[in-house]
């Protein structure tokens, strides 16, 4: 466990009392390839090897301008990935057009565990009972498993609606006092219940 002062700051005033939800980047909010894709979202220029500038192509999860609006409207936001920060750095710019990513943590902030990177919740300095963790790959919450929803890894497909399916549930998880213990309680919500079983409206954003 995380010893030493924690890698982010105190919340800003207005996010006082959030519970935080600490997100995935690749394969949760976004696909990023070295391979050229016609209908990339963004082209990122890299510096892989010095002095030499190589593009990510990068596809968005269907859904993720809404649910990260939505989101910032009950969480403290934390992007938290094993990719090197020359990478996700200007990709998250582009990405958080809502301006509710209070946070970026990249690779150096996450643990070496058995051949993965692991992040590690306690290194947050939040209460582990109001903190949730979604992200695709069981290996990087492998400290705290309890704390984590998890969601199916993104690659290309456009009738994907992980995201929109996640929205409700995160909302109501904001409410509850001990996000672990419920989620526990209910198997981690899986199989999750689709956003359109609901009759709920479907985000007018996603349509325009």
């Amino acid at each position: 466990m995380h010893t030493g002062p924690p890698f982010i700051g105190p919340p800003i005033d207005s996010e006082s009392g959030k519970p935080c939800l600490v997100l995935d980047l690749d394969e949760t909010l976004v696909h990023s390839s070295f391979k050229p894709v016609p209908n990339a979202d963004y082209i990122i220029p890299v510096e892989i090897d010095p002095g030499t500038l190589t593009d990510v192509y990068v596809l968005k999860r269907p859904f993720v301008d809404y649910f990260m609006e939505t989101m910032g409207k009950h969480y403290e936001i934390v992007v938290f990935t094993a990719s090197l920060a020359k990478y996700a750095d200007p990709l998250l710019d582009l990405l958080d057009v809502h301006n509710v990513i209070r946070w970026r943590l990249f690779r150096e902030s996450c643990y070496p565990f058995q051949g993965n990177y692991v992040k590690d919740l306690t290194s947050l300095g939040r209460p582990l009972e109001r903190t949730i963790i979604l992200d695709n790959s069981p290996h990087s919450y492998a400290f705290q498993p309890m704390n984590a929803l998890p969601i199916s890894s993104f690659i290309d497909d456009p009738t994907d609606t992980d995201l929109l399916d996640a929205t409700p549930l995160l909302v109501d998880l904001a409410t509850v006092a001990d996000v672990a213990e419920t989620m526990v309680a209910n198997d981690g919500y899986l199989p999750r219940m689709r956003y359109s079983e609901r009759g709920l409206p479907m985000p007018e954003t996603e349509w325009s």
